[in-house]
């Protein structure tokens, strides 16, 4: 079995609106989410664009049980061979 060391980073981000003071609360359905949702995919395919422009590393994401519209899990890794 390969020995295998590992260091985690999250990116965390809030998403946010913010409304008027005669704002009622949520009468518009959330009708800016999507617009997000489609913001954090074009953030997501970035990071994956990142880690792809240098050949050693690889990533694939990974379920950890959570929606993915809640949270996103990548696994970047490199492999070293014997002669690293």
């Amino acid at each position: 079995m390969a020995y295998v060391e590992e260091r985690e980073l999250t990116f965390r981000i809030e998403a946010r609106c913010t409304f008027p003071d005669d704002y009622e609360g949520e009468s518009d359905g959330f009708a800016w989410v999507p617009e997000f949702q489609q913001l954090a995919g074009e953030m997501l395919r970035s990071l994956v664009a990142a880690v792809r422009a240098h050949p050693q590393w690889k990533v694939h994401p990974a379920n950890r049980g959570r929606s993915s519209e809640d949270e996103v899990t990548l696994v970047v890794e490199r492999a070293l061979g014997a002669t690293e």
